[in-house]
Parts: C-alpha cells; sequence; structure tokens
C-alpha cells in the first residue's frame, strides 16, 4: 500500500501518520513574543494555557510561544519559515508594519527558493519564502509561480 498524506491515511509499513505540528518558542516575555506573532504577524490565537499560547500558522501548523521557567532560550540553529504564496507581498505588507528585514527578497536554493528574513522581539529569525519547486506538495490547486 502506499501513503496517502493528502488524505491523511496511513499505510502498511509506512508508519504514522503526523497530522499536525507544533513549533515552541521560549521567552522570558511571553506578553511581548504573543503579541508579535497576533498583533504584527496576524496569527490567530487559538489557544492560551497561562505561560503557552498558541497560533494557527495553516490548517494544520501551529506556532506556540512559552515563559516556562528551566527551558533553553536562544536563537542560533533555528529557522520558522512562514511558506507564502506571494514573497514580494508579504515583504511589503509586513515592512509597512514595522517589519525591519535583513534584506529585500532574494533567490537562493539552487533557485528554488525566493524569501527574505527578519526576527521576531527575541531574536528568533523568520522567513518569507516561496518555494518553487514542483516537486513540492504545493495546497491544492497552486503551483511553483517562478520558473
Amino acid at each position: 500500500m502506499a501513503t496517502d498524506a493528502a488524505a491523511g491515511t496511513e499505510t502498511s509499513g509506512a508508519g504514522i501518520f503526523i497530522e499536525q505540528n507544533v513549533v515552541w518558542l521560549y521567552t522570558e516575555n511571553l506578553d511581548r513574543l504573543a503579541a508579535f506573532y497576533r498583533d504584527v504577524i496576524g496569527l490567530k490565537q487559538v489557544l492560551d494555557q497561562g505561560i503557552c499560547r498558541v497560533f494557527q500558522v495553516s490548517p494544520t501548523g501551529f506556532l506556540g510561544v512559552c515563559n516556562k521557567p528551566g527551558r533553553p532560550l536562544g536563537t542560533k540553529g533555528m529557522v520558522f519559515t512562514f511558506l507564502v504564496e506571494d514573497v514580494e507581498r508579504a515583504y511589503e505588507h509586513y515592512k509597512a508594519r514595522g517589519i525591519e528585514f535583513d534584506g529585500p527578497p532574494h533567490v537562493s536554493g539552487g533557485k528554488t527558493v525566493y524569501s527574505c528574513f527578519f526576527r521576531d522581539p527575541e531574536g528568533y529569525l523568520l522567513e518569507f519564502q516561496e518555494f518553487n519547486d514542483p516537486r513540492w506538495p504545493y495546497p491544492e490547486g497552486r503551483g511553483p509561480r517562478r520558473g
């Protein structure tokens, strides 16, 4: 049997189908970080656990921000990528909302990646990216915008 990820089914020998994901970021200033993702990025908060708040990024993707004592703080080696349909539009939209980008959108990854980078108030590296590879599992009805 083959795996049908779009239908969310598990097949024999393929392992367990993961239906959702959450990326967790830690902070000592929960209100500031939550306000950034809610008010600047515009994510919908779907859960408030007191010391953690969870935001919906996509139908199956979530971002959690927490103030949990003893959890590691730091940004080395971590990038959170928001895959978007139009990076230039995202760049202009969020630039107008006060985000300071590292630079304008640019091509990388063997011409399959078009992206721009910025940081949240804790210094976590964030990226808006168009992934322009025909092999990528795009949302239904969409494919790469650039060749």
